[in-house]
């Protein structure tokens, strides 16, 4: 899923009115104030920069954010840390898009409530992925890649 927001390619309002299926409004599933465009969706809306606001503050960073997809995430990453910290910063990344694109969904298809307060578990999911992320679950084997990456096989 992370890919796809990387690339612009996620199945949201926007895009799906450029390729001319229909939606019923292009305004964003999260605070209907805006075009749901990924930019807004995940960095811009009112809900995603509470989201993002709960997770710095639980991090003790304080940020400038983008909200261009590609600049947010490589601004996420640390330039001077090493490859395992910034696995961990990435892989906090995806988890917190993910945790917005299912808010999101659940809002759009189940008539869920676009409200920080009504998922509070999602950043304790957030947390609890990130710290037991492929490395410490003891269900997956993890194989080092030459490069420092990871790969669950």
């Amino acid at each position: 899923m992370a890919w796809r927001l990387l690339e612009n390619k996620l199945a949201i309002r926007v895009n799906l009115s450029r390729k001319g299926v229909l939606v019923d409004s292009s305004t964003c599933g999260l605070c209907g104030l805006a075009n749901e465009s990924c930019c807004h969706l995940f960095f811009d809306c009112s809900f995603a920069r509470r989201v993002w606001g709960l997770c710095h503050r639980w991090l003790g960073v304080s940020v400038a954010p983008h909200i261009q997809p590609k600049c947010n995430f490589h601004h996420f990453r640390l330039s001077c840390a090493s490859e395992t910290v910034n696995i961990v910063w990435t892989t906090f990344w995806v988890e917190v898009v993910s945790e917005l694109w299912k808010h999101r969904n659940n809002i759009i298809f189940n008539r869920g409530v676009g409200d920080v307060t009504s998922r509070p578990q999602a950043l304790t999911k957030v947390k609890v992925n990130v710290w037991w992320g492929p490395s410490r679950d003891p269900r997956k084997k993890v194989n080092k890649l030459p490069a420092g990456g990871v790969a669950r096989v």
